[in-house]
């Protein structure tokens, strides 16, 4: 009897093990399915790859790698993939670590004396995490008075981090993306692994994995089986161009087949161990803590997290120059797709949609409708309260409220808005992808809006663009200086517009948004917010924009401004 029982229960467990999930097998047409939008003969196209259960099975090319030639993109088309390049400047330093010759907690200024003028130390570790407080350089180079297209040196690049130096938030305090910090860590890898970054991210990464395709370049030299990127027009392609800048992250090129090795190192490490993998995909730390495992929460290099149906997934994303790039890894389901595109438009919605052939079973249900919406009726007269434009001063975007036959649309800029279905009196819900709620105060002055969605909250006041205080712009007028650049500025008015004028460059238009503050008409301009003394003169401005700690400009005595007109 007894072992009939144990017979019993076997048979049991062994029916409960092949009931449990697991990953599908997927065919080259129900891919091919995915990827249908690409493949034209006379359009850019699309390049994808697969690597599951450790092994690359599947790559394949759509559409054209160039217009001109009708060259078809193959699996071994080599890519553009910029941004996704951080991942091997870091598993490099990590690599270093392991053979005891850094250790990422070194405050960098022991390595880099180029960076000795800052008062704090900033760590290894905090250059990976973008929590150096270094400023960008690209936007830096911007509002010093540089165009994009001019030769900007390394000598230059350290002489700009250096005019910081002293204006700097201490390190860790707070996270923005900088390529300072990653330029700054690729003359680390020189230095140390006592060769160029490139060399010894080839020597030491490509060749022991066997991405024989990976080939850096910072000159626009001529690469065999490179795809041309492109940017759509109203009618055909236009050729886009990459800005070869040797201040910033070298310019690689690879292949989804490259990518997928990438990714089976990062499954199945042979460089590295699983303890270092481990600390690649370690969560970033702001502020002596580790930020929450939340949707787009950051990892070291750049890699982002998404709860993708219930799914862990980690992701790191380019599109520039008329190239777009996304690798895709669930380290708990051994899965890995990657797609490259020359476009020059996003195309990772693509390799999400077909990871999730191969992990259905494992992934959430798709989420139901949501119940019908208990809409309250409001008038026009009503309605009308919450026109407007408003300025959202932490993200310093403005946003327009406009009423269209009897329903509030929420804009964001030309072809870019949703309509906002009413709750209640002052509640409304946006139509849109995702749970999106807008709330208006009309009771404050100014009239608020605010805009939810998911756990983070935006705030916006309301601005009259034609404010009596925007008017009298000789207030503002007069030069400006900041230590960190060299550039002077000088904010003029031009037939009633305000300008900020720099030399060799356009003048930026300001249009006045909440008092005192104007948004400019170009990028790295976002917010212009003027500073006033006890007797209510301006004294200064502040410059708020991604990429920098805001930074402080002092308006010259009137006497300096005079003898400057004067020379």
């Amino acid at each position: 009897m007894k072992s009939v029982l144990t017979v019993l229960v076997l048979a049991t467990l062994v029916g409960t093990y092949g009931q449990k999930a697991h990953k599908k097998q997927i065919t080259p047409a129900q891919i091919d399915s995915v990827f249908a939008t690409w493949a034209n003969t006379d359009t850019p196209g699309i390049a994808v790859g697969v690597l599951n259960n450790g092994e690359v099975v599947y790559t394949k090319g759509y559409g054209l790698a160039n217009l001109e030639h009708q060259i078809p993109i193959r699996p071994d088309t080599k890519f553009h993939i910029g941004d996704i390049a951080k991942e091997f400047t870091v598993y490099a330093l990590l690599l270093l670590e392991q053979r005891g010759q850094i250790s990422l907690q070194d405050d960098i200024r022991k390595h880099m004396p180029e960076l000795a003028s800052f008062p704090h130390p900033i760590s290894i570790e905090q250059l990976t995490h973008h929590t150096s407080g270094l400023n960008n350089l690209e936007v830096s180079k911007t509002l010093a008075g540089w165009n994009m297209q001019e030769v900007f040196s390394k000598e230059q690049a350290y002489k700009m981090i250096g005019y910081q130096s002293q204006n700097a938030p201490a390190s860790g305090e707070t996270q923005q993306f900088t390529d300072a910090g990653f330029m700054v860590l690729e003359d680390l890898i020189t230095k140390i692994g006592k060769t160029s970054y490139s060399e010894f991210v080839t020597k030491e990464i490509f060749g022991p994995l066997g991405m024989t395709h990976s080939v850096f370049d910072t000159t626009g030299a001529v690469i065999p089986a490179m795809a041309q990127g492109y940017v759509a027009q109203k009618e055909g392609y236009a050729v886009a161009g990459i800005n070869h800048e040797h201040t910033l992250l070298t310019d690689l090129y690879s292949t989804v087949g490259d990518m997928c090795l990438w990714a089976k190192e990062l499954q199945s490490p042979t460089l590295g161990t699983k303890q270092l993998v481990a600390k690649f995909d370690g969560l970033s730390t702001v502020n002596n803590t580790t930020v929450k495992e939340t949707n787009l929460a950051l990892y070291t290099g750049g890699h982002r997290f998404w709860n993708f149906r219930g799914v862990k997934k980690l992701y790191h994303i380019e599109v520039a120059g008329g190239y777009a790039s996304k690798l895709i890894r669930y380290p708990e389901h051994d899965l890995a797709l990657v797609v490259m595109g020359n476009d020059g438009a996003y195309n990772g919605y693509a390799a999400t949609g077909a990871s999730a052939l191969y992990i259905e079973n494992f992934l959430d249900p798709m989420p139901q409708a949501p119940p019908p919406i208990a809409v309250k009726k409001l008038a026009g007269p009503q309605l009308a309260n919450f026109e407007g434009d408003y300025w959202d001063t932490d993200n310093h975007t403005i946003r327009k409220i406009r009423m269209v036959n009897d329903t509030l649309r929420y804009v964001r800029g030309p072809g870019n808005e949703s309509a906002l279905v009413p709750l209640g009196n002052t509640s409304f819900k946006m139509i849109t992808r995702g749970e999106v709620m807008v709330l208006f105060d009309t009771k404050t002055t100014p009239k608020t809006m605010q805009v939810t969605v998911g756990d983070q909250t935006f705030r916006s006041l309301a601005y009259d663009q034609n404010a009596s205080w925007s008017k009298d712009l000789e207030a503002f007028t007069g030069n400006y200086h900041t230590p960190l650049f060299k550039t002077p500025y000088s904010i003029e008015n031009h037939n009633g517009e305000l300008v900020i004028v720099r030399p060799r460059t356009k003048p930026v238009q300001l249009s006045p948004t909440i008092p005192d503050t104007f948004m400019g008409n170009q990028d790295h301009f976002s917010s212009i917010t003027f500073q006033r003394d006890p007797k209510g003169e301006v004294s200064g401005f502040l410059l708020a924009t991604q990429g920098v700690t805001d930074i402080l400009f002092l308006k010259a005595a009137k006497t300096n401004q005079n003898s400057a007109k004067t020379r």
